[in-house]
């Protein structure tokens, strides 16, 4: 063909300029450039950081301490913020206290919004400490001058903050989800690794204790193991027991997935020649199989994250998993295990909206990471 006749976009051995841009290009970057174009991906990255940036400044965010109550003020609903008063115009944020009345033929108690017990709402205000990097500061996002107590979620049975315990309960539900998924990660990576590039029968045992824990159904097992952990221990124990149990079954499918992809490398041309040249099984190991085995379990973990959140939460719900005082959002919807304390203070539902918003997030980001990293994605 001559150059006359080669189409215009068909240059430098066949390839346009994106073409070419994208060919001297590493893996990773194409990975970040492909990631960077999927909108509902980086969408899924916003609140990913948003709920982990929300989980590291729990203090600063939440206006009360998680356990600081008022009995005066039980089961009070949420109060609205407010930006115009009739007859004054807009002017700063500010929210109505409640009157309280109880009608004397069913003994209700009601809540009605008071004019005269406004309170205005401000910024950066000072209040109760909390710790950073064991730093102590007394600064929060925002409150009100005058000491009066605002609850944009309302309060609890106890009179506690329902959105101070959300932003709280955000930070033991996410450390929940990593310890577990880390840990069953570097477990499940050493022993689909491992089983997988060295065989016989330290494989064949490897793959029967993998199948007695698969043997199980997972509630059940969940229910019968936590069950045993001791009600009156310490809460931070009974925490780390509870990551334990959850890791000890969740690692096991993730190993043998690795195990295979082991498997199907040990007959790649580079590996074969690394043996050739004589190269130790740890420089192999760690050299050429881990490596490529990166990307799926980066994507495993995104996957595993919410997944764990959502089973911490069930448990926790049912009253099998973290304990109080310890706070994560089951723990605070086991509050509401029954009907009339539902319909007494629906908005202790909330914790509801933070794991849909975790769940969704993480979901989002792992996917577009699943997407970004298949090489033969048109992304």
């Amino acid at each position: 063909m001559t150059a006359e006749l080669q189409p215009p976009e068909l240059s430098h051995g066949g390839m346009n300029a994106e073409a070419r841009a994208a060919h001297s290009l590493t893996y990773w970057q194409l990975v970040r450039r492909r990631f960077a174009r999927n909108s509902y991906a980086m969408s899924g990255l916003a609140g990913c950081i948003l709920v982990i940036l929300t989980a590291v400044f729990a203090g600063f965010i939440a206006p009360y301490a998680p356990q600081a109550s008022d009995r005066s003020l039980l089961y009070t609903p949420p109060q609205w913020v407010k930006f115009h008063e009739p007859g004054e115009g807009f002017q700063r944020p500010f929210v109505y206290g409640f009157s309280e009345s109880m009608d004397p033929n069913t003994f209700e108690i009601t809540f009605e919004p008071d004019p005269e017990m406004k309170s205005v709402i401000r910024f950066f205000v000072q209040g109760s400490e909390w710790t950073f990097l064991g730093m102590t500061f007394e600064t929060h996002l925002f409150g009100t001058d005058s000491g009066a107590r605002v609850h944009l979620l309302g309060t609890d049975n106890l009179g506690r903050d329902v959105f101070s315990r959300v932003i709280w309960g955000t930070r033991i539900s996410l450390l929940m989800g990593f310890l577990v998924m880390a840990a069953a990660l570097l477990i499940g990576t050493v022993v689909g690794v491992t089983a997988g590039f060295f065989g016989g029968l330290y494989d064949l045992v490897i793959q029967r204790v993998v199948e007695f824990f698969k043997a199980f159904p997972d509630l059940p097992l969940y229910l019968a193991l936590t069950a045993l952990l001791p009600r009156r221990a310490d809460p931070i124990m009974v925490f780390i027991m509870f990551a334990c149990i959850l890791v000890l079954l969740r690692w096991a499918d993730l190993s043998r997935e690795i195990r295979g992809k082991v498997i199907s490398m040990r007959s790649l041309e580079y590996v074969r020649a690394a043996e050739a040249v004589g190269a130790s099984n740890g420089r192999i190991l760690f050299r050429h199989i881990v490596p490529n085995t990166s990307s799926h379990l980066i994507v495993w973990a995104t996957f595993q994250l919410p997944e764990v959140i959502l089973l911490e939460s069930f448990l926790s719900f049912l009253g099998v998993g973290i304990q109080q005082p310890m706070i994560s959002w089951g723990v605070m919807l086991n509050q509401i295990l029954d009907f009339q304390s539902f319909s007494a203070a629906p908005w202790m539902m909330s914790p509801v909206g933070m794991i849909i918003l975790s769940v969704l997030a993480f979901n989002a980001f792992g996917d577009g990471l699943r997407d970004a990293m298949d090489p033969y994605s048109n992304a």
